[in-house]
């Protein structure tokens, strides 16, 4: 398995090729600054090793899923470049019609993503993983719960968890502290999940304190790294983003591709490491990035 979360800024998306070299991305944020995750793919695409899902009558998509964590912006905003150039065959999201605020929601997500997939009976996609599972919120239940209602887009978000080679991720979407709880009081196979443990967390809200999942924490205890999208590692005064995260991450070894060296840190994040690489295979991982974080270690 391999994954690339892409430096997409403020925003989010990645990029799995399973066992089976399918592929399956995880958002479709964007940014206007940095290279487009589209184009990134195209770019890396003979190292992720990617095949097309061919379905039994032989039509060819891109990628086997899109799967929308929830419908905010910056995770869906590169939908249209997705749609027409990286088609999916299937697509894991909440209807946007289900959300009080729907009509607010990304026009380009609407009209070449969320409408488009309303078919029935898909046909079954042979991953190849350990563990391919999803989880999420009832809607009814973040509509009617004060304390889920006041984050609800946020809350919304539908986990996912994939496993290869002994190696687990979980992508956490948006989730807020008040989600994180509800799902670990009243989703017995979330904890059972998490409970033996997570060794990459692509941690929640981009790294904002709002998101910090001590709950989940408790559960998994410390995961091997951390890996988010905000500019800092919580180390500038008056940043948002959240430091716990370097206590309940044991820290890896990477190496940065600018100068090809070795680095050590417990967080990566996007902003200061760029593009992050993850190779998984006889049940370890090996870790490479754009550039190297100034808050890390070198270490060769």
């Amino acid at each position: 398995m391999k994954i690339i979360i892409f430096d997409v800024g403020n925003a989010a998306c990645s990029i799995i090729s399973s066992p089976n070299n399918y592929g399956m991305m995880i958002d479709c944020g964007s940014h206007s600054d940095k290279t487009n995750p589209v184009d990134l793919f195209n770019i890396n695409k003979e190292w992720l090793g990617i095949k097309p899902f061919t379905t039994s009558i032989g039509v060819k998509y891109d990628i086997g899923l899109l799967h929308i964590t929830h419908p905010d912006d910056d995770h869906v905003r590169n939908a249209k470049k997705i749609r027409e150039e990286l088609t999916p065959y299937l697509l894991r999201k909440r209807k946007y019609e289900e959300f009080p605020d729907g009509d607010s929601i990304n026009t380009d997500y609407k009209e070449y993503i969320n409408k488009y997939y309303r078919g029935t009976n898909p046909e079954t996609i042979n991953w190849g993983f350990e563990g391919n599972e999803y989880f999420q919120i009832p809607m009814e239940t973040l509509k009617s719960d004060e304390e889920l209602s006041l984050k609800l887009r946020n809350n919304s978000s539908i986990l996912r968890y994939v496993k290869a080679n002994n190696v687990s991720v979980l992508f956490a979407g948006d989730m807020e502290k008040a989600g994180w709880q509800w799902l670990i009081n009243n989703d017995p196979s979330f904890n059972n999940i998490v409970s033996k443990g997570i060794d990459i967390l692509i941690a929640p809200h981009h790294g904002h304190k709002s998101g910090f999942p001590s709950s989940l924490f408790e559960k998994t205890g410390n995961v091997k790294v951390v890996i988010h999208s905000k500019g800092s590692e919580a180390n500038i005064e008056g940043t948002d983003v959240s430091s716990q995260y370097s206590d309940n991450s044991d820290g890896i070894i990477y190496q940065s591709l600018n100068d090809k060296s070795f680095w050590s840190g417990k967080v990566l994040t996007t902003r200061s490491n760029g593009n992050v690489y993850i190779a998984i295979g006889n049940g370890n991982f090996t870790i490479f990035t754009s550039k190297a974080s100034s808050n890390h270690t070198r270490v060769s």
